[in-house]
């Protein structure tokens, strides 16, 4: 008996010492980072798992083993396992020939493309870095399928798209996620050095987790972080940037001074200017009337004459106010870990120079993000961001010379011995001015030279993120988590006019009085425009689920809720007369309702103050969500999300119902099937289809009523209804239904995708109008508008060449239409309505329809637009314009956006060498370029088509710019220089191919780097906005800046990469 019982014990002992149980966490053998996904299999025992996000994993084997260790882009590993072991860690090196795997970002969780349903695009760090300069978003520019850089009439910041337009009333841009959190701030806050990776969630299967705000798209961006295991390390960032002098005889709305005196010449002759010391006219006409009232004898006007003939305003400007723009940024990251402690430290710089003399702006970006473990369950986080930016707009430009009047082409800024000259400003006659002295009131001449070196216009910001993240494992598969941002920013401006600026000058003769009493003090005005504050919190509780069963079936879940509290407000400013910058001291003692009699015309006016309004906007969100898929065999996954939301915006009636926001979604891995018979060719095809509901909300409406009080002429406080409030007033509903088609040749030698889309925005904000007894007869909005959006998104990546020559090649290609289905248009509405400006929306009609007036060529005997009413050709102008013509006359001719676009990018590398271009492409779209009609000239607008107007008969082969109408015959003939301005003749195809830019750069070998004690030096180079390689139209006119002062000109960077 005795010796069984010791028998027992020892075969019971080597049962228990039998068990190894092994953990650890897998890393990048060059960077130290985390791997993420991992494959950890036993090959005797056959058991597996996975590695989590902080590239941990356990496995419990029942003896001695060999740990096959393994990744999609590194190179497989074999470990030898004998004993129990904890925290060991395994290093893999990365395999160039092989695909890498990632994992796409939705703010809630992370997924490797090939397990997700929905429509994602990923752009790597790798891919982000290869441009230098812009800002993070500008970056996606030709990078991302379905990303549209939509740049408006004018030239100015572009807006972005995701797969077209989803709304008609409200906000069209992307939901913005910083790091799992939504981000409403300063895109330019955001240092591009900090972000490790950029998703772009496209259809609802994707997107819908976001619920009321994703019906846009959504764009995530994830910052760079440590990971644990990773080892200390320190890299640096520096670079540098110039872009040329802006090019301002680009432009088209000029015409030489010459020609310009000479109409001004020949309207003085017609008696077309009056003289009133209150009406501002040009400098030449000015001197015109001098010489008539013999101040100026004919000598001294020829003199002038030769003088203004021979200077271009354009010229002066570009030598004189505007520069070459530069910056410089430098950026320093510091990571790595230690025990179970992780740390990341950011610190960077940005300092620009604007192409407008005076204008400068710099930026400081603080970060840090600290992780840690107290027990192997629960995982810490605690981050915190802060920005500042400061920046100085002393600076004129071009536009700045009028202050409100007409910019005649023969100004001239400085003389031949560098002194400033005046320049004429609007409501005032360049001789009354100029006798101002003389009369006993200060110098009231306008010096723009003079004038930026007189203020002090400043424009200060910060931005504070606060993160706190709890993480918590509560059994194999399931961890909990909490998660909260607290975000404070904050904006103001202030001006400071010295006291011989030319603001100070100007009020202060303005409200001389005639006995010579000065009701302004001549002394410096300092303005404190009115303050912006945000304020937001942001709290989640997420549950995660992830189990793998069998090897053949993978469940993940998730569920949660969140909550959401921001607030804007309006600080009110306030202004100080009489300013001694020294002593920081002034006076608002006045009387800011009193009117007082003003020069040069004795109207009464009162002393302008500050901004005195104080505005407080709330806005409160509750939402509950969750979503699950379901994997079978590696070849069948469904998934579903849905999401609840409910916001203050909107009403009681809304509320108690909330929104419930929803997708499904579906993939099929047809190579895995065993009929595939393929796999040689093609070993990777998959596809995909998800339908779901996104939301929208347009925040400038609300279920209250809304009344908008101000002070009025008298001082007394006036009232406003502007909305008779909604109480059923609800979130946009955006119905998305996406099919997908993935695939891949052996090798990874070719891949790509195709998509196909249908987006239906519906329930969507519109105008409605009201009784006028209600008190307002426009601006309500109900929900009821409907917009429908289909497209195509195609990418096809190619791998030409491998080894020490590489060489891929990337193309993006998009198709995408929209259509408005149901909008309740202004049955008044003049159809020149639809020809200027927003464009009203129109069933049937894309939203960005572009109508033109019929063009039936010039007559040959009058040189006029030919017209026909009632089918029979009439001159009768006026009629045809404001009377007859009418919508369903109009021609829809084409989009005022690209409908078709795409990129192709190529890289190319050979022995740290690398080189890359893009060239894009736009199409199927039109602008309305600028012109100038019979007689608008009359009214000081000039444009190079006067020099190409009809002349005689035969010219209308040739031409379609209408004749010179006589001033006495303008009013009469007004019309017809409308029809020719909004007519068909002027409507231009943009369709063009650009090179964007070319990068260069170059790795140093690491045998040379680490005798600098550095690794990874990388040195680039970069030019963008190349320019155009080929255009439909034959005018040299830029698409993108059809109607423009100048084009972007051409940029430079250069920068140095290295880790310590």
């Amino acid at each position: 008996m005795r010796a069984f019982i010791l028998l027992l014990s020892f075969l019971c002992s080597c049962a228990v010492t039998g068990q190894i149980r092994i953990s650890g966490y897998l890393r990048d053998a060059e960077t130290g980072s985390a791997i993420t996904g991992g494959g950890i299999k036993a090959v005797v025992s056959g058991l597996q798992t996975r590695t989590d996000a902080g590239g941990r994993f356990v496995l419990e084997l029942p003896g001695p083993d060999t740990l096959w260790i393994s990744h999609i882009g590194y190179r497989g590993r074999h470990v030898a396992v004998d004993r129990a072991a904890t925290g060991i860690s395994i290093a893999l090196d990365r395999n160039t020939g092989e695909i890498e795997e990632v994992r796409v970002s939705t703010g809630y969780y992370t997924v490797p493309p090939e397990r997700a349903t929905g429509s994602f695009v990923h752009v790597d760090n790798g891919a982000l870095n290869r441009a230098m300069g812009g800002n993070i978003l500008q970056r996606l520019e030709g990078m991302a399928p379905g990303v549209q850089f939509v740049q408006p009439e004018g030239g100015t910041a572009s807006a972005i798209r995701v797969r077209g337009l989803s709304t008609i009333e409200s906000d069209e841009t992307p939901l913005i996620v910083l790091d799992n959190f939504p981000y409403e701030g300063d895109i330019g806050n955001i240092d591009p050095n900090t972000i490790e990776s950029i998703t772009v969630l496209r259809d609802a299967a994707a997107a819908s987790i976001w619920g009321a705000r994703a019906g846009n798209g959504v764009i995530v961006i994830t910052s760079k972080r440590a990971t644990e295991g990773q080892r200390p390390a320190v890299s640096f960032n520096a670079g540098a940037g110039l872009a040329g002098r802006p090019d301002l005889t680009y432009g088209r709305a000029w015409l030489p001074s010459a020609t310009v005196m000479a109409i001004e010449k020949e309207r003085f002759g017609l008696g077309h200017y009056t003289f009133a010391d209150n009406e501002g006219v040009s400098l030449y006409v000015d001197y015109l009337k001098q010489h008539a009232d013999g101040i100026l004898d004919d000598g001294e006007l020829r003199d002038i004459e030769e003088r203004l003939s021979g200077t271009d305003t354009r010229r002066e400007a570009m030598d004189h106010l505007y520069r070459s723009s530069a910056y410089q940024q430098y950026a320093l990251n510091i990571r790595g870990s230690s025990g179970r402690h992780r740390y990341t430290l950011n610190a960077g710089y940005h300092g620009s120079r604007s192409d407008v003399v005076g204008n400068d702006g710099k930026r400081t970006i603080l970060g840090l993000r600290h992780g840690f473990r107290p027990i192997d369950a629960v995982d810490i986080g605690l981050g915190l961001d802060y920005v500042g930016r400061r920046g100085s707009t002393d600076g004129i430009a071009y536009e700045g010379l009028s202050q409100g009047g007409l910019i005649a082409p023969y100004l001239q800024l400085q003389d031949g011995e560098g002194n400033a000259m005046a320049v004429p400003q609007a409501g005032l006659r360049p001789y009354y001015v100029a006798q101002a002295e003389e009369n006993g009131l200060l110098d009231w001449l306008f010096r723009p030279l003079e004038e930026r070196e007189l203020r002090r216009n400043l424009s200060m910001s910060s931005e504070l993120r606060l993160n706190t993240d709890v993480r918590a494992k509560l059994m194999t598969g399931m961890s909990f988590s909490l998660q909260y941002r607290y975000t404070r920013g904050n904006s103001r401006s202030e001006a400071h006019s010295l006291k011989d600026s030319y603001y100070v000058r100007d009020l202060v003769n303005t409200f001389t009085q005639s006995n010579g009493s000065q009701v302004i003090p001549f002394n410096g005005i300092y303005r404190n425009n009115p303050a912006l504050e945000n304020l937001s919190h942001f709290g989640r509780a997420q549950l995660d689920y992830a189990e793998e069963l069998g090897g053949r079936h993978r469940f993940t879940a998730l569920a949660g809720m969140e909550i959401r509290h921001a607030q804007t407000e309006q600080l009110p400013g306030s202004v100080l007369y009489n300013y001694e910058e020294e002593y920081l001291t002034g006076t608002a003692q006045f009387n800011f309702d009193e009117s007082y009699p003003t020069r040069p015309a004795g109207t009464k006016r009162r002393i302008p103050g500050a901004v005195s309004n104080h505005r407080l906007y709330v806005h409160r969100d509750l939402s509950y969500f969750a979503n699950g898929s379901y994997e079978f065999d590696k070849r069948y996954i469904l998934s579903g999300s849905i999401r609840w939301d409910a916001s203050n915006l909107f009403g009681v009636k809304t509320n108690q119902k909330g929104v419930p926001l929803w997708s499904v979604g579906g993939s099929w891995n047809i190579s895995g099937e065993r009929f595939y018979g393929l796999t040689d060719m093609l070993p990777y095809l998959r596809l995909r289809g998800t339908y779901g509901i996104a939301g929208n909300v347009n925040k400038t409406v609300t279920h209250y009523p809304t009344v908008l009080f101000g002070t009025s002429y008298t001082g007394l406080t006036s009232a406003m209804l502007r909305s008779i409030g909604n109480p059923s007033l609800r979130w946009e509903k955006v119905r998305t239904v996406n099919v997908g088609l993935d695939w891949r040749a052996p090798g990874g030698r070719i891949s790509g995708s195709v998509e196909h889309y249908l987006k239906h925005g519906n329930d969507l904000i519109g105008d409605d109008y009201l009784d006028p007894t209600f008190g307002i007869t426009d601006g309500y909005k109900i929900n009821y508008a409907d917009i429908k959006t289909r497209g195509w998104d195609v990418q096809l990546s190619t791998a030409n060449l491998r080894g020490a020559l590489s060489w891929k090649t990337d193309v993006l290609a998009q198709w995408v239409r929209n259509e408005v289905t149901d909008y309740r248009t202004n049955d008044n509405l003049l159809a020149t309505g639809y020809l200027s400006g927003t464009v009203p929306p129109t069933v049937g009609k894309s939203r960005d329809v572009v109508y033109a007036i019929p063009w039936h060529g010039l007559s040959g005997g009058t040189g006029l637009p030919i017209i026909y009413m009632d089918g029979v050709q009439s001159d009768d102008y006026s009629r045809y314009f404001l009377e007859y013509l009418d919508r369903g006359m109009l021609h829809d001719v084409g989009s005022s956006v690209p409908t078709v676009y795409g990129s192709l990018r190529n890289t190319l590398g050979w022995k740290g060498v690398e080189l890359t271009f893009m060239v894009g492409w736009k199409s199927g779209y039109v602008f309305r370029r600028t012109s100038m009609g019979s007689s608008d000239e009359y009214a000081d607008r000039y444009h190079v088509d006067y020099l190409r107007r009809w002349e005689r008969p035969g010219d209308e082969a040739w031409t379609d710019v209408p004749r010179h109408v006589p001033l006495a015959d303008a009013d009469t003939y007004r019309d017809a220089s409308s029809i020719y301005m909004k007519s068909e003749a002027l409507i231009t195809r943009g369709d063009h191919i650009r090179l964007q830019d070319i990068g260069l750069s170059y790795r140093l070998p690491e045998s040379l780097a680490g005798r600098l004690r550095i690794r990874n030096v990388r040195l680039q180079a970069y030019a963008r906005n190349l320019g155009i390689l080929w255009r439909s139209n034959g005018l040299g006119i830029d698409p993108d800046y059809a109607n423009s002062l100048f084009r972007a000109p051409r940029g430079y960077s250069a920068g140095i990469q290295f880790n310590f």
